[in-house]
Parts: C-alpha cells; sequence; structure tokens
C-alpha cells in the first residue's frame, strides 16, 4: 500500500514546526554567552559558563503560508493545496534547522579559554519547482503538449556534534578563537540528482518521462515498490546510540573579536570543510534513462490510499522500477559567515550592524541587520534587532538576558511578529536556552 499520507505528514510538520545554515541573528546579542560563542569561538564567556539543555528554531517557507494552505469550510478545517497553489513562483523553498543543546562547559586559565559541548541538529531542505504541486493536484492535462521539469532539491539530515574549542587574548584588543567538532550522522535522506522532465504528447494519451533521479538515504528510506515506500525519520531514531557511530565527520569554526574601546568588531567562519560520511543502513535508488507510459492524469490517483490502484498502479510498478543499491556517500553541512560591529553608546547602551550569509546544497542565503541593546537593570538585558532576511524588511527581532544568581535565562527571536500573526508567517524563529555563570562580577555584563 502507498504510504503518501506519511509524506504528507512530514510536509505539514515542518510547515506547522514553529517547532534551510541558519539565519540566527541574536546570538551575537547574548552577550558572556555559550550561545554567543557558538556563532563566534572567540567570544569566550567570562569566568565559568556550564550551558543547560535548550533549543533553537528556524522555520523558512517562501511564497506560501499556513493560511493559504488550511481553509475553513463549513466549520471544518481542510487542507486546500488548489488554493495556494496560484501563489507558488516557478522555484519554491522549505527551510528547518533545529538544535536541541544538550550540556556544555567553557572557562578560562589567564588568556586562555577552554570549551566542550555537545547539541543534536536537524537541518531540512526542500527546493520544489511550481510544476510538482501542479502535477500532483492537478494532473498532466493541463500540460499536453508540452515539456516541463518538476523535479525536487531535497536532504534531511540528523545528527550530533561535540565541540571541543580554545580561545586566546593575543593581546588586549584581540583574540582569537577555534573549535574542531566531531558529527556523528544519524538519519540522512537526500537526493543527489533530480532531473526529471514529463512530456505529454498531443494525443493525451502517452506519458514520456525523461529521467535522472538517485536517491541516497541512511536509515529513513525503506522501498519495496510503488505500493509499498515508508519514510521513518523521526526523533525515536536520533538516539544516543548514534553518538558516536560510523557515520562520521569533522567540521571546523573560526572567529576572530578586535575590541577598540567603544568599538567592537567580530568576524566568524562556521562549519568549514563539515560533511558526513554515511556507510550504515545505506540505500541509493536510481531512476535512469526515457519511460513512456499510457495513461491521463496518474499523479493524482496515486495520492489515493483508500485501496488498490489495480491496472495503472501494476503497470506504473513495472515500467518505473529503480535500481537498488547500497554505496556509501557523503553529504555536506552548509558554511556559514557572521560579520558583527557594536558601538557603545553609553555603559547600559549598544548599536550595531549583523550580517550572516550561508550556502547549503548550492542554495545562498544572506541576512543583513540593525541591532541594539540596553541594560535595563543589573538582572536584565534586552535587545532588538530589524532585519533584511529572506529578501524581506519585516524582520523586528527581539531578546532577553535574565539574571538570577548565577543562572542565566536567554530568549531571543528573529521575527517576533510570527508571535502575534503565526498563520501568515514565512519565517518562525526562536532561542530557549539557560547557562550557569560562575566567577564572574554578579548580573550581566560584571553590573
Amino acid at each position: 500500500m502507498l504510504k503518501t499520507r506519511l509524506h504528507l505528514a512530514i510536509c505539514l510538520t515542518l510547515l506547522l514546526g514553529a517547532a534551510h545554515a541558519q539565519h540566527d541573528l541574536s546570538s551575537l546579542l547574548l552577550q558572556d554567552s555559550w550561545q554567543a560563542m557558538n556563532a563566534n569561538p572567540a567570544l569566550q564567556p567570562k569566568g565559568l559558563v556550564v550551558n543547560l539543555p535548550g533549543v533553537y528554531n528556524n522555520l523558512w517557507v517562501t511564497n506560501i503560508t499556513f493560511n493559504d494552505l488550511i481553509v475553513n469550510d463549513n466549520g471544518a478545517t481542510l487542507v486546500d493545496v488548489a488554493n495556494a497553489i496560484p501563489l507558488l513562483e516557478a522555484s519554491n523553498t522549505l527551510r528547518e534547522d533545529l538544535d536541541i543543546e544538550t550540556i556544555g562547559v567553557g572557562f578560562n586559565i589567564g588568556r586562555l579559554g577552554l570549551s566542550l559541548g555537545h547539541r543534536m541538529r536537524f537541518n531540512a531542505l526542500l527546493d520544489y519547482p511550481k510544476t510538482l504541486a501542479q502535477l500532483i493536484w492537478q494532473g498532466n492535462a493541463q500540460f499536453v503538449g508540452q515539456t516541463v521539469g518538476f523535479g525536487p532539491s531535497l536532504e534531511l539530515t540528523a545528527y550530533h556534534e561535540v565541540a571541543l574549542g580554545a580561545s586566546f587574548s593575543i593581546s588586549d584588543k584581540v583574540r582569537i578563537g577555534g573549535r574542531a567538532k566531531l558529527l556523528s550522522g544519524s538519519n540522512n535522506l537526500q537526493t543527489e540528482r533530480s532531473n526529471l522532465q514529463l512530456t505529454t504528447s498531443d494525443d493525451i494519451y502517452q506519458l514520456d518521462l525523461d529521467a535522472d533521479l538517485r536517491v541516497n538515504s541512511a536509515g529513513t528510506l525503506t522501498y519495496d515498490g510503488l505500493r509499498d515506500v515508508d519514510v521513518d525519520f523521526n526523533f525515536g531514531n536520533f538516539s544516543g546510540t548514534s553518538l558516536f557511530g560510523a557515520q562520521s565527520g569533522v567540521a571546523f569554526d573560526l572567529g576572530v573579536v578586535i575590541d577598540l574601546g567603544k568599538l567592537q568588531l567580530t568576524a566568524s567562519a562556521l562549519d568549514l570543510g563539515g560533511s558526513i560520511e554515511w556507510k550504515e543502513n545505506v540505500k541509493n535508488y536510481t531512476l535512469s534513462g526515457n519511460y513512456v507510459f499510457e495513461g491521463l492524469d496518474l499523479a493524482r490517483p496515486l495520492l489515493n490510499d483508500d485501496g488498490e490502484l489495480g491496472s495503472i498502479l501494476d503497470s506504473l510498478y513495472a515500467t518505473y522500477e529503480p535500481t537498488e543499491t547500497s554505496q556509501a556517500y557523503t553529504t555536506q553541512i552548509g558554511q556559514k559567515f557572521y560579520l558583527n560591529g557594536q558601538y557603545e553608546l553609553s555603559e547600559k547602551i549598544q548599536v550595531g550592524v549583523a550580517a550572516f550569509a550561508d550556502n547549503y546544497r548550492d542554495a545562498n542565503t544572506a541576512a543583513l541587520a540593525l541591532t541594539g541593546s540596553m541594560q535595563l537593570s543589573p538582572l536584565l538585558r534586552v535587545g532588538a534587532l530589524w532585519g533584511l532576511r529572506n529578501e524581506r524588511w519585516d524582520n523586528i527581532g527581539a531578546n532577553a538576558t535574565i539574571a538570577l544568581g548565577p543562572v542565566r535565562l536567554l530568549l531571543a527571536t528573529d521575527n517576533i511578529i510570527t508571535a502575534f500573526r503565526p498563520r501568515d508567517a514565512h519565517v518562525v524563529n526562536f532561542r530557549l536556552g539557560a547557562n550557569l555563570v560562575f566567577g564572574a562580577s554578579d548580573g550581566i555584563n560584571g553590573q
């Protein structure tokens, strides 16, 4: 039986997750914190810092929102893909980045700072053409006499990251930092190649598929013919048993901080050379060549999971059977770059500019923001940003650090508007964290 409901559930989970490289601009404003050091290894917190469990999430969906996809029809909530299709552009993106921080510790010995931490990371990127949605939900009759490309580019990756870092003050004005990170893969599903061209002949009844498709899976996809396709990608499989497994790789972070009195400049490059080699529970599915099928509007019936599809499915099963192999493969972790400048207007107020860029599966993204922060009391520091992100200027971020004795509570979002209009949002971004800080002055930043 086709398990297409699972595929739809995965897409909806990503859309509704609130829960594709990361545009994490707020972390740099969380001064003297583990989270700021994650963005730049030279930003070593003062004293001894212990990072407690926390979460960071970033979801980006282009062109459509929850309200475009979910409609109310006479009191019933329905998924209306037909309503959303006209809003799609030729190319569309869905991207999700989720970090679950577990534990970390950092301390200073004179000019030298050391740190060790662990987090679990999940990255998802789906680039899909409008024609894919049109074929699935509206059929191929609209493309009679045409050749259309409809192959999506997909990657889902879950992995552990264990990071060992060091920083050193070269002088009173310059501090450098670096991190070496061991990456242990848990699950992966990716399209290595996704060139699919469909021609619908003028007599309507003949479909010509020109395919160059290769799907790699590590512990995720099970394929036993078109009647039995199973995707199992969940955090139940994302456990400590894969922490030091055979599916491993490395990545490196570099950073620098220049302190010019009232002006502080920082720069960092993260996940340099990052990759994971997948060797266990690996399956590769390849569909290559030219295929001809007699039929009409086939895609929509394939989504019907109520029973057998008879001769149509039998014909598809025989025609579009991929080649299965078990060859190891390697995936890349997208590199990320930060530039930040902060100017101290007074003892309590800072303003600045932050920039971010990354490359993940050849998808380049960038963000730019004006930032500001203020020390409201010895126990509370707040910050805000206004940024250009995902080609939109309506990004207003907010963050706060609360000091309760040695406990630092950290809250941040790069798009606070989402909290008020979540159903119309293209971006959902938030961070929740906590640090224990010892050996520094009371309060925040020595206040």
